[in-house]
């Protein structure tokens, strides 16, 4: 017999999104930072089954870029020229985490995404 899977992505825009019954919020909506210094943001989703959790970037005039993902199993994952050198992901709890970027210059001027989903992506 086949079963039916279902995938879940959700993306978040404007610190909020809502989807089939579960929403991310994620904060703060705009950073202002000076170089070298870090930053964080954080998102949460309430949907507890949705196990993987992603950061995206996009740059101005450019596509979105996966950065890293973490699940609530494994070690983060990291996309090829990204690293936790730069991109610290620390996941709190099943439906919270947290992105650091360290050491920011005018290179990381972006628009950054999460995302959660019930499988990789």
């Amino acid at each position: 017999t086949l079963q039916k899977e279902t995938r879940r992505v959700y993306f978040c825009w404007k610190s909020f999104c809502v989807g089939l019954g579960a929403y991310i919020a994620q904060w703060p909506d705009k950073i202002l930072q000076r170089a070298g210094d870090s930053l964080t943001i954080s998102c949460f989703q309430n949907y507890s089954n949705l196990a993987y959790m992603f950061w995206y970037q996009q740059p101005p005039g450019d596509g979105l870029k996966l950065i890293a993902g973490t699940s609530t199993w494994t070690r983060n994952f990291y996309e090829d020229g990204y690293s936790e050198a730069k991109f610290e992901v620390n996941r709190r709890s099943s439906n919270y985490v947290l992105m650091t970027i360290k050491n920011v210059t005018s290179k990381d001027e972006a628009t950054y995404f999460c995302a959660a989903n019930d499988h990789t992506v």
